[in-house]
């Protein structure tokens, strides 16, 4: 059977991204956009892939109703990659470039679970369907940022890590 989120619903595909004893629920754009404000240091790496050391400037609209992280070095070369989040009524729009392909959009749905933020939208990833998370995990001292694939066209019944970034507190210069 091939999982489709759109064919069963967003409520079936959460059942997968958290366990059952702890549901999610939806969350406000502008406080995700308050908590990742600032600047960010730590490693990043894709899978099967060495880590490099990362920087991440996060910026937070004066409205809290947009979100630009950069991220340097890219994960493709040492420039940096530009994620822009843009509260849009229920959704969240996503704007990706990471400097060498062609600008990516997506739409995302937002939820918070026990301090941490998920944001979940269907999408395409290596010319694949796919159900994309991108997870920020709370830390004791900042986040760590998961991006995770569940490809739409087999029976895996999991997300694959695809990226991680770990940020936390870039130090005072």
């Amino acid at each position: 059977m091939i999982l489709s989120c759109s064919k069963y619903g967003l409520l079936y595909c959460l059942f997968l991204c958290f366990p059952i004893t702890s549901w999610a629920e939806r969350a406000n754009f502008s406080e995700f956009c308050s908590a990742l404000d600032g600047q960010w240091q730590g490693s990043s790496a894709k899978s099967k892939q060495k880590p490099v050391q990362t920087k991440i400037n996060a910026n937070c609209s004066d409205d809290r109703r947009q979100l630009i992280l950069t991220v340097n070095p890219s994960a493709k070369h040492p420039l940096s990659e530009t994620w822009w989040f843009r509260a849009r009524g229920e959704a969240i729009s996503l704007i990706y470039f990471d400097g060498v392909d062609e600008d990516k959009s997506q739409l995302f749905s937002l939820y918070h679970h026990q301090g941490s933020y998920s944001l979940l939208g269907e999408g395409e990833l290596n010319s694949r369907p796919a159900m994309i998370q991108l997870r920020f995990d709370q830390k004791e001292v900042g986040w760590l940022w998961l991006q995770n694939i569940q490809y739409l066209d087999d029976d895996t019944d999991r997300y694959l890590f695809y990226r991680g970034i770990e940020m936390l507190p870039a130090a005072e210069q």
